[in-house]
């Protein structure tokens, strides 16, 4: 029968889980203790046992060790949740211990309103959204942690094996991984109570979004790793796209430039006309004209339009095209005056 390393090692944990140091008891802080109550408990205890108050004690200076040691590995997050679930020993091989080539989890996508002045000006937006996070009282183990135990199913090997009876009247061994532990030949004797086992708890997270000057409708905002959590996979991406609002005054956008429609009366057509439009960041734009405007006559203003999105002080341009209303009727003597006009 062959084991792999790891099978090997949970073996030899199944059977030393229980003997290493208790780390929160040498510190005398809680299971759940914050960084602040571990640097505190260092402080108070290195201070009683360190050896230039205790020279001679050998038992002062073994717990000094003690002490360091627990604090170093409470300390570091990776290596904590290592020993919270399997011992000290299991931090001598911590690759094994926590799964490092973990498959990526699904993306989550969001859509998320915005106004063109707020891709034009750049602004800030928050994100509530509700989602699975791995359980930080198991670390996604789903038992209490501290109750670990040899494995019933397979006997701490990981691993079972099953005979399976080929077309040719031979039994095979297959071995196969356990159901029961997932194949690290430990299980919890009680269920973590915070997660009721299911490994993942519901959190409310806010995201806060930055939306640079010069994005475009329908573009994403990558959040890497934001997406629902699970122990046995590397969260997928969070990805917001932003979908913009229809304006009341800009028609379109074109890449980088604008477009935008005016309408002018017979008398500003002919004669002439001086108007003010109130650009996205608040300025007033003038337009003006002293010569007749043909309908549909299209003005170029250079520089105004949308800001380039990785260079936002250089801007498109914005399109202004003009339509003439004629009036729906005219009196006698409007009639009399437009054909003096015109002979």
């Amino acid at each position: 029968m062959k084991f792999t390393a790891f099978t090997l090692l949970v073996l030899t944990l199944s059977t030393l889980i229980d003997c290493g140091e208790d780390f929160y008891k040498i510190l005398e802080i809680p299971r759940d203790a914050t960084d602040q109550q571990i640097k505190k408990a260092f402080r108070n205890l290195s201070k009683q046992y360190h050896p230039d108050k205790n020279q001679g004690n050998e038992k002062a200076h073994d717990m000094f060790i003690k002490i360091n040691k627990a604090y170093e590995t409470l300390l570091d997050q990776e290596k904590r949740k290592i020993y919270d679930v399997y011992g000290e020993e299991g931090l001598d091989q911590p690759n094994h211990m926590m799964n490092q080539n973990k498959p990526k989890g699904p993306n989550a996508s969001f859509e998320i309103a915005v106004d063109l002045e707020d891709l034009y000006n750049g602004s800030v937006k928050e994100l509530s959204l509700e989602k699975n996070v791995v359980c930080n009282k198991c670390h996604g183990t789903g038992g209490k942690l501290g109750t670990t135990k040899q494995c019933p199913m397979c006997k701490g090997r990981g691993v079972t094996m099953q005979d399976v009876q080929t077309p040719m009247g031979f039994s095979i061994r297959m071995q196969n991984t356990c159901q029961k532990c997932q194949g690290k030949g430990l299980t919890f004797s009680e269920t973590c109570p915070h997660c009721k086992g299911r490994k993942v708890v519901r959190t409310d997270k806010k995201i806060k979004i930055e939306i640079e000057k010069g994005m475009k409708d329908g573009e994403n905002i990558v959040f890497e790793k934001e997406s629902e959590q699970h122990p046995d996979t590397t969260p997928g991406d969070l990805i917001v796209i932003l979908k913009q609002r229809p304006h009341n005054f800009f028609t379109s956008r074109n890449g980088d430039n604008l477009n935008a429609n005016i309408s002018l009366n017979l008398k500003e057509a002919i004669l002439g006309f001086s108007k003010n439009i109130k650009h996205l960041d608040g300025r007033l734009v003038k337009l003006e004209s002293n010569k007749p405007t043909q309908p549909n006559q299209v003005e170029k203003l250079v520089g105004e339009g949308m800001p380039h999105h990785e260079f936002s002080s250089q801007k498109g341009d914005l399109f202004i095209t003009y339509n003439v209303r004629l009036p729906d009727k005219l009196s006698e003597i409007e009639k009399e005056i437009v054909k003096q006009l015109f002979d």
